[in-house]
């Protein structure tokens, strides 16, 4: 399920709705079998034009291109770091600081395949070379129990956001991997909340907006 947020006739902005993958994986469906439907010439372009991926469980802005050279050209800023992603996210715990900075590099848990983790001066149960990720953020709202953040990363390493609010002791709530409290929301309160960019033919200043917010963020669109 999505919606679009922006269309023109070399991309796409879109929403994404619903915790599926952005791209078919085995026999599982994924928001790429949605997309080909309406728009059939995705199959011919590398990861059916989806130009970076959220989390199966993660909501919110993603950016689809329509053609082969707008594909590598945002695929190419992602790799420079000149696209910003800002997320929001409902973390366990009250956090007492009003922003912050969490520093550690990330790599693959030898203990699941499913995980990553933090790597901790000494500590050396994981796999393969740890990438080094930046996490800031900066709190939105607190509430009993509960802490609203706004995130931002230069980086896109794997659950990077997760592992880090981990490390502080702030897990996302409904993550079921890495928060033992998860049954207390209906999946995980994560949110690619804006993404600005520059228009790879036109250059103009893109920056888009998820309709999503934390506490509406599994209502109907329709």
């Amino acid at each position: 399920m999505y919606k679009i947020l922006h269309e023109d006739k070399h991309l796409l902005v879109i929403d994404k709705l619903s915790t599926v993958p952005c791209i078919r994986l085995g026999d599982s469906s994924g928001l790429s079998d949605e997309l080909i439907l309406e728009y059939p010439g995705l199959v011919k372009i590398p990861d059916y034009g989806f130009t970076h991926r959220l989390d199966n469980e993660t909501l919110g802005a993603v950016i689809v291109a329509k053609d082969l050279e707008t594909y590598e050209k945002i695929r190419l800023d992602f790799d420079s770091s000149r696209i910003s992603k800002t997320y929001h996210a409902r973390v366990s715990g009250v956090v007492e600081a009003d922003e912050g900075c969490v520093e550690l590099p990330i790599a693959h848990s030898l203990k699941s395949a499913k995980k990553m983790l933090v790597v901790r001066d000494g500590y050396r149960v994981y796999r393969g070379q740890p990438r080094q990720a930046c996490t800031k953020w900066k709190v939105l709202s607190r509430s009993s129990g509960t802490t609203d953040l706004a995130l931002s990363t230069n980086t896109g390493v794997r659950h990077q956001i997760r592992v880090h609010l981990l490390s502080i002791g702030h897990p996302i709530c409904g993550d079921r991997l890495y928060n033992k409290d998860f049954l207390s929301h209906p999946s995980l309160m994560l949110i690619c909340k804006r993404i600005e960019f520059t228009h790879p033919r036109s250059e103009e200043k893109m920056a888009i907006n998820s309709e999503l917010e934390l506490n509406n963020m599994f209502k109907e669109f329709y």
